[in-house]
């Protein structure tokens, strides 16, 4: 039984660390850093970037817009009480703007508006950029695939351990 618990926790341990080391290899392709500034909060900021992308592509959007608007407006389109900050950079003298992946309470959220921020962008399409470079995900990825595989390894022991009989069957 005991070796089950530390099977099945290696395994869960094992499959997060991947998925933060492939956020990570995600993030590794925003080689380009700049220094942007916080100049709004929104509810929802895929819908944030999704827009910009579609204005940055000449795409006029359909003819009834959504709601969501930013923060500051008091217009949304969802319920969340979670807010991303957007962040603004430029990159070869042209201005974009992004709305962050993580989003903190209203009041956080505020806090951070005027605050310059570094910011990791794409080479390729600048208009891709991260608060984030991805160091934090490739630590606690490989933390957790290690710790994962450790575990693995001491139910692995402990069952062979415990059926070793099954081994003088063979």
């Amino acid at each position: 039984m005991l070796e089950s618990i530390f099977l099945i926790t290696g395994l869960v341990l094992l499959l997060a660390g991947i998925i933060f080391v492939i956020c990570w290899r995600h993030l590794a392709g925003y080689a380009g850093e700049t220094t942007g500034v916080i100049i709004d909060i929104t509810r929802s900021g895929a819908w944030y970037n999704q827009q910009a992308e579609e204005e940055a592509a000449g795409f006029r959007g359909d003819p009834e817009p959504h709601v969501q608007v930013n923060a500051n407006t008091g217009l949304y389109n969802n319920q969340s009480n979670m807010y991303a900050p957007v962040f603004q950079y430029v990159v070869n003298g042209k201005t974009y703007s992004r709305a962050s992946g993580v989003s903190y309470s209203r009041g956080i959220a505020q806090k951070k508006l005027g605050k310059t921020v570094p910011v990791y962008y794409h080479v390729d399409k600048p208009q891709k950029a991260s608060l984030s470079n991805g160091k934090g995900y490739k630590i606690l990825g490989l933390g957790l695939s290690m710790g994962g595989l450790l575990l693995c390894v001491i139910g692995a022991v402990l069952f062979i351990a415990e059926h070793r009989y099954l081994l003088y069957l063979i």
